[in-house]
């Protein structure tokens, strides 16, 4: 049986009379609340305006714990988070009553990429206005549920990769793998990766035993062949047809878990970011001020998402669809651009109004849009309010005052030093933290006109650390962590460097985590955390490579300041020993995002004075470059790496030819005189049995 892209379809209208009402649930129905249902899908100010797009949620319950893997959540969770796409519109009428008709039709739908309905369900709101009849909504289920979705399940290592690079070709063996019609295709793709030609080109001249002049002619077909259709491998092309109609449908592969629908993180922090900095006004709060009195405003929206706030944006009279925006935006803003954290859109409410105040002050630390002016002025409601209009972020005055743990307070500036071996305190503000530094490099990336994707990634690495970073906390201020690396679940790390994050020094990593443990703290006790703890146990029981900490291995090489030559042999000899499957170097690759450089640190190894540095390196070039994800990384060296490299296999190829020429010989000379004595020996043998015979 295919799978249901959408589960039902929902019809709401405005009757002069009876208010909001929820006409129609296609197939059947999902809810009793009728009347919530008809408010949410009617929103405050619909009349005022021609259209409006709106987002929200149903079914928020706790979903099923996450390995990384979308469809398996959704698979083991009897009540799967339903995201729903509404489309209310106003047409004009003079000669009816109130003078104008309002009617919202919606998919409810697993998918988290929802907005790639936005066309179809265009077309059939028009068609329901001219044909009020419940077969519009048939055939709008119909036709969405008969859309082919064939697409290739990416793991999360690949979707980074995918994420950090602008090459069209990652995974496309994947999308060949998937088409059963494309077999043609597909074998001569595959003929071109086994030969390791990439753009009418052997990708190591030489070093592969190749005839050059002959694989490529071969391969300028091949590629042609391959690429026939110039597919974007960032997406699944497929198609709706509605009515008759062909809509094409692109269905986005990179996104992580927790991103929901269009939204932009760029748009969320020019509008909160002040033209110049000024203290905050409100009294200090240990888990939101984590700068102190200058905290940023988007830290401090960032503190308040990690540590379970109750968060309302607030645009007053604005579309219900802006509001809702900004709310999907601060979800994948906390979450690590939806890849790092989990359980922020289970309590996400992207557009919400009075009617449902109710349920709303029910959920705890929610994340809610609204566009009621009343909500500003009800502090007991909410802890942080995002005002869209003014752009200021307000702390309730009823905000509940969260003191300074003991756990916490472990890391407080009185507290003897003994524990660091003699290091000394630097000497700055315990809220130097970095976290302003980090937004002067986002608000400089978007200045520069850095896209959407650059400035989640940089998000996604912030959480990413901000979590190790508790990881160590964990450690030293409770004895054990549950959401890191370390000595017990990975042992054999101590031949490779250790684990947890890297440091300048002592002092520094102590002024880190002081500043930090507050929030911390206020972290430890949220949902998200205890979804981590899950999500971390499945992830050391299903990890690949076993025996180091990976992201702390690539930076101390690019550090390297503190490396020793052993260190640095040991390293790239166990690169050569433990990452050989493909899940192993795909594990590995998704530390080294192409955006960042990719294998930039890594090529170090082809420059090291030893030479078996540099012979541990090419061999594990050799290997990526056989691997058609990490073909593309060899592709993305520097000229300068990329020549020295090739250079480096063109000489090992050469001398593991000469070995074997000798070897070879050393046979050929040894088999002569090996015969010789073995046809004397048989002789004596003979003559010996012959004499014993005639006795």
């Amino acid at each position: 049986m295919a799978p249901q892209h959408v589960t039902t379809i929902l019809l709401a209208e405005f009757d002069i009379d009876q208010g909001s009402t929820l006409t129609h649930q296609y197939p059947s129905n999902i809810t009793s609340d009728n009347h919530v249902l008809a408010e949410l899908m009617l929103p405050d100010g619909a009349h005022l305006r021609p259209a409006d797009w709106t987002i929200f949620f149903l079914n928020l319950a706790k979903p099923a714990p996450w390995n990384g893997n979308k469809a398996l959540v959704s698979e083991s969770n009897e009540q799967p988070l339903l995201y729903v796409l509404n489309l209310v519109r106003t047409n004009h009428d003079a000669s009816i009553r109130r003078g104008a008709t309002v009617k919202a039709m919606a998919i409810c739908t697993t998918h988290q990429y929802l907005h790639v309905y936005k066309p179809v369900l265009l077309l059939a709101l028009e068609n329901y206005f001219k044909n009020p009849s419940v077969d519009v909504l048939k055939t709008l289920y119909e036709s969405v549920n008969s859309m082919e979705l064939n697409a290739p399940n990416l793991s999360p290592y690949e979707r980074i990769i995918l994420r950090s690079s602008d090459n069209k070709d990652l995974f496309i063996e994947k999308f060949e793998a998937t088409a059963g019609n494309e077999e043609t295709a597909t074998s001569k793709v595959d003929v071109a990766h086994g030969l390791g030609i990439v753009d009418g080109q052997s990708p190591l001249k030489g070093s592969h035993g190749g005839k050059e002049s002959s694989t490529s002619s071969a391969s300028a077909s091949l590629a042609a062949a391959g690429m026939a259709k110039n597919r974007d491998c960032q997406f699944y092309e497929t198609k709706v047809v509605y009515d008759g109609i062909k809509i094409p449908i692109r269905v986005p592969l990179s996104i992580n878990p927790e991103e929901v629908g269009e939204f932009s993180l760029i748009k969320l922090i020019t509008t909160f970011s002040p033209s110049s900095p000024s203290p905050n006004p409100h009294p200090f709060h240990a888990h939101l001020d984590s700068n102190g009195p200058n905290t940023h405003p988007i830290m401090l929206l960032m503190n308040a998402l990690l540590t379970g706030k109750r968060i309302i944006f607030l645009g007053n009279g604005h579309p219900a669809g802006d509001v809702a925006n900004f709310v999907l935006a601060a979800c994948a803003l906390g979450s690590g651009s939806g890849g790092v954290l989990r359980g922020f859109p289970e309590r996400a409410y992207p557009y919400t109004n009075l009617a449902g105040i109710d349920h709303l002050l029910t959920c705890k630390g929610f994340i809610a849009g609204v566009t009621n002016q009343l909500f500003e002025d009800r502090t007991a409601w909410w802890d942080v309010l995002c005002n869209i209009d003014t752009g200021k972020i307000t702390v309730s005055k009823d905000i509940v005052a969260q003191p300074v743990s003991h756990s916490s307070g472990y890391y407080d500036d009185t507290r003897p030093l003994a524990i660091f071996s003699g290091s000394t305190v630097p000497q700055t503000s315990k809220y130097d933290n970095g976290d302003n530094e980090f937004m002067v490099d986002i608000l400089s990336a978007i200045q520069a006109h850095y896209g959407e994707m650059v400035i989640r990634a940089k998000f996604q690495e912030y959480v990413t650390r901000f979590v190790a970073l508790a990881s160590q906390y964990e450690e030293q201020a409770h004895g054990q962590t549950t959401i890191g690396l370390n000595q017990i679940n990975t042992p054999e790390s101590s031949r490779y460097m250790g684990t947890g994050l890297v440091f300048a020094d002592e002092p520094s990593r102590y002024k880190e985590i002081s500043a930090n443990a507050s929030r911390i703290e206020g972290w430890r006790s949220t949902t998200s955390y205890k979804y981590l703890q899950e999500d971390h146990k499945a992830w050391l029981a299903s990890r690949s490579i076993k025996v180091m900490d990976v992201k702390r291995v690539i930076s101390l090489l690019k550090v390297a300041r503190t490396l020793t030559t052993q260190d640095i042999s040991s390293l790239f000899r166990g690169f050569l020993q433990h990452i050989v499957t493909d899940q192993q170097i795909i594990e590995f690759l998704s530390s080294l995002p192409l955006s960042q450089g990719g294998l930039f640190c890594i090529a170090y190894g082809l420059f090291h004075p030893l030479a078996t540095v540099r012979n541990d390196t090419v061999a594990f070039f050799n290997r990526l470059n056989q691997h058609p994800t990490g073909r593309v990384y060899i592709r993305s060296l520097n000229k300068f790496e990329r020549n020295t490299y090739e250079r480096l296999a063109r000489e090992m190829l050469h001398y593991q030819q000469q070995l074997q020429q000798m070897q070879q010989q050393q046979q050929t000379q040894h088999q002569p005189q090996q015969a010789q004595y073995q046809q004397n020996h048989y002789s004596r043998h003979s003559a010996s049995a012959g004499s014993v015979g005639s006795s």
